[in-house]
């Protein structure tokens, strides 16, 4: 009853001898993988072998090499290989051409129209029209502005682009690395002021509101004068200013305005400026005292570049205070000029040593106009034109 069943003993051992017999079989994935390894070993042996034998050609058979030279040779060819594996395996090249990196900086600048016509019905708000992309530098007191390279420019120049003088989309502007100027551009060296006037350079008052804040920024900036001045006026070039505010620029800055042209370059090349500063916001910004600073430095140096005298008479018995009527002809004049001279000849009388003057604007030069305007001023600007300091320090 206890003795095992051959059957039952026989199938044991059957199944014992398959599994021992199974790593051996022409069927076994092992033995798939033993032959393919011998494969390529026995493959990289030839290719060793091959290196190590040099064919001969049929003018100069060439011996074989020895085995110090085999040996260099598959030192040279392995690490040829290798390198070629890790540049493969590399994802970025870090180290790349400089001139390469200067190219795509060149191709990335893109020039945008000085005047944007998307803000056309707020031109004068916020950034404004002009240059609508860039933002002022604004400071408690002073005046808004924007100075290229500076530290919000990322050091970047400003380029302009374009001479057109009746349409300001037409003229075009953009910021580029001193390295990687547009292709084709001019650099111009020296300071540069870019002015730009909702109005006209013409009239005396829009003029003058457009130029006062390079003034407060020359005064600011350790009394630096500029080389050229670039006019705008809706984006649209201008190549002159009034005479009057001509001569007033040259009496501030001791030298006559260069206004700059852009003669011999093409409407498409373009401009860029070794240091630029803009306006577009006049007196936007300022307050009342430094309004007044810049106002009186200029009144001072106007009197200088005229040569009119700062000493006034006083004389207890008859006090000098000088009265000038300043008439205007043309649209805007007093229809009946008698009467209204008369008022003021009949009020001067009153005062005593009261002097009535009149003059007319545009028969008076611009020195005539400071010599006849000087008795109409305060005695505190005759005192503030010898002791004010011109120019500020640049650390102040």
């Amino acid at each position: 009853m206890n003795k095992y069943s051959p059957s039952f003993h026989r199938h044991k051992s059957l199944k014992q001898e398959k599994n021992i017999m199974l790593p051996f079989s022409c069927y076994s994935p092992k033995l798939s993988l033993y032959i393919l390894a011998t494969c390529v070993i026995l493959l990289m042996l030839l290719q060793i072998r091959s290196l190590h034998t040099v064919l001969p050609t049929s003018s100069s058979p060439l011996p074989s090499l020895s085995p110090s030279a085999s040996w260099s040779l598959f030192q040279q060819w392995q690490n040829l290989v290798l390198n070629r594996t890790l540049a493969a395996a590399s994802p970025v090249n870090c180290i790349q051409n400089p001139d390469s990196m200067n190219q795509k900086l060149r191709d990335s600048i893109t020039f945008l129209p000085l005047k944007d016509l998307r803000f056309s019905n707020l031109p004068l708000d916020g950034h404004t029209w002009f240059m609508s992309s860039m933002y002022d530098t604004r400071e408690e007191g002073e005046v808004q502005y924007q100075q290229f390279p500076s530290e919000p420019s990322k050091g970047r120049l400003l380029c302009l682009k374009g001479r057109d003088t009746h349409d300001g989309s037409w003229n075009y502007y953009a910021l580029a690395w001193p390295e990687a100027l547009p292709t084709n551009a001019t650099q111009m060296k020296g300071l540069t002021f870019v002015s730009y006037n909702h109005y006209n350079y013409d009239n005396i008052w829009h003029g003058l509101s457009a130029v006062m804040p390079f003034v407060a920024w020359h005064r600011k900036n350790s009394c630096e004068k500029p080389t050229r001045w670039v006019l705008y006026h809706w984006g649209e070039l201008r190549f002159k200013m009034g005479t009057w505010l001509n001569l007033l620029m040259e009496a501030t800055f001791g030298q006559a305005p260069y206004i700059e042209e852009f003669n011999g370059v093409d409407d498409d090349q373009p401009v860029c400026f070794e240091k630029a500063v803009v306006m577009r916001h006049n007196e936007g910004g300022m307050s009342r005292e430094r309004r007044m600073e810049v106002y009186d430095l200029m009144r001072c140096k106007a009197r200088v570049y005229c040569n009119v005298s700062l000493d006034r008479r006083d004389s207890r018995e008859r006090p000098d205070i000088g009265m000038t009527l300043l008439m205007r002809s043309g649209a805007r004049s007093f229809r009946n000029e008698t009467a209204v001279i008369g008022v003021f000849e009949k009020e001067c009388k009153k005062v005593k040593g009261c002097r009535l003057m009149v003059a007319y604007s545009n028969n008076l030069t611009f020195c005539q106009q400071k010599q006849q305007c000087y008795g109409v001023l305060p005695q505190r600007l005759a005192k503030a034109c010898r002791r004010r300091p011109i120019c500020v320090p640049l650390d102040s």
